[in-house]
């Protein structure tokens, strides 16, 4: 550095600029809108939550985020895309459940332990088995019962055709001995359509039918969690009357892999501002979700231990046939 103080102070300060302007570029972020990818119809749990963290997570990074729907797929369009992005961080989707599966089903393009870099996992739905408000059976028992004198006839609709829905009611049939016809929909809100239309049965679904319930339309035959609910204390579970199945499928924000860590923490910072706001909180509760809040590193651990368990669970279900 001796030779620069024989530089003029003007040439100085360009050399100094220079060192430090890709600094100052990393540190200029964001610079422009973001791209968030829900992988979901509009007006579904996810998307009705998403779009409530969203509101708090842009004032904390003064830029707007912008919601993509795209739902098909079951619920890896959003993946897919990060595959396809710079990574920049201005491209971002929800990530779901079925990418830990998925792979250990069909040939896929992405890796979920390479591919992309995890931000934070948000929340939880809580799911039950819907019905109409008028449907014949008052438990899940009496439904068992009607579905063994008819094996394929009860249709019910489901998120996908490898979402998580659909292997909790297959492994929930199959533990009761009875068959079901499985019939995918593109996302939740789909389905309640279907099921308030008299096209379907039942439904595992979500929060989105808590107004329905309220309004006397739809009704839980029995819950798919792991304990019953506040909301719904007089629900129980399936696990209670003998079955000994649930449901967990949370959701998080995820970018392409190799996205600069700085970036991802700024992220992580505006979004967990989200999920914490009155506005998530408040979509959380009329969805009947609890948060699921897990960092980047815990986030991750928990996608290396799912994908094991997911290849797992294919497994033994292509043993007893219920899976193509």
């Amino acid at each position: 550095m001796r030779f620069l103080k024989h530089l003029s102070p003007c040439i100085f300060l360009v050399i100094l600029g220079t060192q430090l302007l890709p600094v100052a570029q990393a540190q200029v972020f964001p610079a422009r809108a973001i791209n968030l990818i829900v992988p979901f119809a509009a007006g579904g749990p996810a998307d009705i939550h998403t779009r409530a963290v969203v509101e708090e997570a842009s004032k904390v990074l003064g830029q707007t985020i912008v919601v993509e729907n795209r739902p098909g797929a079951s619920g890896t369009h959003g993946a897919l895309a990060l595959l396809r992005a710079p990574a920049d961080g201005y491209t971002l989707a929800l990530l779901t459940s079925t990418l830990y599966r998925e792979p250990h089903m069909t040939k896929v393009k992405y890796d979920p332990l390479k591919d992309f870099a995890y931000i934070l996992l948000m929340s939880d739905y809580t799911q039950g088995v819907a019905v109409r408000a008028d449907a014949p059976w008052k438990t899940w028992q009496e439904f068992a019962s009607d579905a063994t004198l008819r094996p394929g006839k009860i249709n019910i609709g489901v998120n996908g055709v490898i979402g998580t829905p659909r292997l909790v009611m297959e492994e929930a049939a199959d533990a009761s001995g009875i068959q079901l016809n499985m019939i995918p929909y593109k996302g939740d809100s789909e389905i309640v359509n279907a099921l308030l239309g008299g096209h379907l049965d039942a439904a595992p679904l979500s929060g989105i039918t808590t107004a329905y319930i309220d309004a006397g339309k739809l009704r839980y035959l029995v819950l798919l969690t792991e304990n019953r609910v506040k909301r719904y204390p007089a629900i129980p579970t399936l696990k209670e009357g003998g079955v000994d199945v649930w449901l967990s499928s949370p959701y998080g924000i995820g970018a392409p892999s190799g996205t600069d860590p700085l970036r991802l923490k700024i992220l992580h910072d505006a979004f967990k501002r989200g999920l914490e706001s009155p506005g998530s909180q408040r979509a959380m509760q009329q969805l009947n979700q609890l948060m699921y809040y897990r960092n980047q590193e815990d986030y991750r651990s928990y996608v290396v231990s799912t994908f094991a368990q997911e290849k797992v669970r294919v497994e033994r279900l292509r043993k007893k046939g219920l899976l193509d």
